[in-house]
């Protein structure tokens, strides 16, 4: 699957060599020549992967890219400045940028860092996801997806749900859930607010999975199905 990339750069010389050091069968290039087209790009589309620059005109790069981690924490930023200051860099990864490169840069030193940046990030990924047939449990983000699809899960949902997972083969009690929500800080819960997370679960994924994703072991609690 293609890589979405978008680069946004105010000088379209530049954008030239690097969507020509880009192209091919690996990524899906868009470009966005001054801030405000950045903005509505980012707002509108899901990127693996941006080239920011800083000085631009309307929405400078580094508004754009607190526009991007509150959209997006996965989302790579490689920000790309003529100000090459330590002040400028530091600002940069204070936001959350993933690497800066000064101008003038060479596009083949860019598109080693971009080959580099999304693998990295695909092997972390698969180092922190559990799946269950079609339910995927990314650890790192916090987000479960079933059938390709992001749930929408409280706090002590999301964590009833992900312990169950991460353990497909245990059995909980409803005290043992209890007292990992405590231990979370979630607050004291008693049975039948357990009973009240499960059933709420069990309706939310129905209505994507079909079907049941807890299982209830009579006498002793919950565990994940498994298939």
């Amino acid at each position: 699957m293609k890589k979405n990339i978008l680069i946004v750069e105010d000088e379209e010389a530049i954008v030239g060599f690097i969507r020509n050091r880009l192209s091919g069968d690996m990524y899906s290039i868009d470009i966005a020549l001054d801030g405000r087209e950045a903005s509505s790009k980012i707002a509108s589309k899901s990127y693996d992967l941006v080239t920011l620059d800083i000085m631009l005109p309307f929405v400078d790069g580094f508004e754009l890219c607190k526009k991007i981690r509150q959209k997006s924490k996965k989302t790579l930023v490689i920000m790309i400045s003529a100000i090459d200051t330590m002040e400028f860099k530091s600002r940069g990864y204070d936001m959350g940028i993933d690497d800066y490169m000064s101008k003038p840069f060479s596009a083949k030193e860019l598109s080693v860092k971009i080959q580099s940046l999304l693998k990295r990030r695909e092997e972390i990924s698969s180092l922190t996801q559990q799946k269950v047939e079609n339910i995927i449990l990314n650890e790192e983000s916090r987000e479960i997806i079933i059938n390709g699809f992001n749930m929408d899960f409280t706090p002590s949902e999301y964590l009833i749900l992900s312990t169950l997972i991460v353990n497909k083969n245990r059995v909980y009690s409803r005290a043992d859930l209890a007292q990992i929500i405590y231990d979370n800080f979630f607050g004291e819960i008693d049975e039948q607010g357990i009973n009240s997370h499960i059933y709420h679960i069990r309706e939310k994924v129905k209505k994507i999975y079909g079907k049941d994703v807890i299982k209830t072991v009579r006498g002793m609690g919950y565990k994940i199905y498994e298939n």
